[in-house]
């Protein structure tokens, strides 16, 4: 790349002046942008001239890649997976870890050439988390202008072959809706914080957290001690969520509603009904009390 390009600036070596001017070094007073290392630079010293960049700041994401203008399909940088051509001529699929950036296209400078039309780039990243920012390069001296578009978490790239371009997906942080406790320890430390749920008092959830498959104490259950478990999950899900059964990620509440309604009983008398996937229901509540649903992390 870099011997062509001096290649190109040795056999254009003498250049008008209004060409100098409208192409002029980069001299952008906003903040220094995202980079990979360059190629090279263009006719007039810019560096990564020609190339356009996706970033991806926050977490992962899933975009397609569409080019028009004086797109040149063999232009594209599928290097290391980057892009996955699609059915459609110029669409392409592209995948970016979470602070990864890549250069999805790299314009060659062409000898003789001082006027190179627009590539057009529209990146989409596909549904996903929330969206802080979609933000784009201020363009070079003398360079097309790039646009965003958060609303349709797009932005349209415009570059060429003496000019660059970079978009920046930022996500916001994950939102912490609260934190949870596990049964042990409304058991063994938090006692006294237990509230009222499910018809229960306070002293009755308290002996049902303490009671085991070998100290029972009033608490029954049935033949199988996993209802034990799922209900000490059931209570330990509910006071984690502040009494309220749908205040958690959408899973959590389908587990809560689901136990809820498999349920049965009075003071330290549980009954389970039965056909009910206990095991499957323990699983997604004791997930959620050990804290790892996003946003809802185990509290310190």
């Amino acid at each position: 790349m870099k011997t062509n390009r001096l290649a190109a600036a040795a056999s254009t070596a003498v250049m008008s002046l209004a060409v100098l001017v409208a192409c002029s070094p980069e001299q952008s007073t906003a903040p220094a942008r995202m980079r990979v290392p360059s190629a090279g630079f263009d006719l007039l010293g810019n560096a990564n001239a020609g190339q356009a960049q996706v970033c991806k700041v926050g977490n992962a994401g899933t975009f397609t890649v569409a080019f028009t203008g004086s797109f040149v399909a063999g232009q594209a940088n599928t290097s290391a997976g980057a892009l996955t051509a699609t059915a459609t001529p110029g669409t392409y699929n592209l995948s970016l870890a979470a602070g990864q950036c890549v250069i999805i296209y790299t314009r060659p400078v062409v000898a003789g050439v001082t006027n190179d039309p627009n590539v057009s780039a529209l990146i989409t990243e596909n549904a996903g988390p929330t969206l802080l920012s979609v933000a784009v390069s201020p363009p070079d001296v003398g360079g097309p202008t790039s646009t965003a578009n958060l609303a349709t978490r797009s932005a349209t790239l415009l570059f060429n072959m003496f000019h660059d371009a970079i978009a920046t997906f930022t996500n916001a942080p994950p939102v912490t809706t609260g934190c949870t406790f596990t049964k042990g320890w409304y058991r063994n430390n938090g006692s006294n914080t237990i509230i009222a749920v499910d018809g229960r008092t306070i002293g009755q959830e308290q002996q049902i957290f303490d009671a085991t498959p070998g100290k029972p104490g009033n608490v029954t259950w049935g033949d199988d001690n996993n209802n034990l478990n799922l209900y000490q999950q059931l209570l330990a899900a509910l006071n984690n969520l502040g009494g309220n059964a749908t205040a958690g990620p959408a899973a959590v509440d389908a587990a809560v509603a689901a136990a809820l309604a498999a349920t049965s009983g009075s003071g330290t008398t549980i009954v389970v009904a039965p056909g009910t996937d206990v095991s499957g229901l323990i699983d997604v509540l004791s997930a959620f009390n050990e804290g790892t649903f996003t946003g809802w992390p185990h509290c310190d």
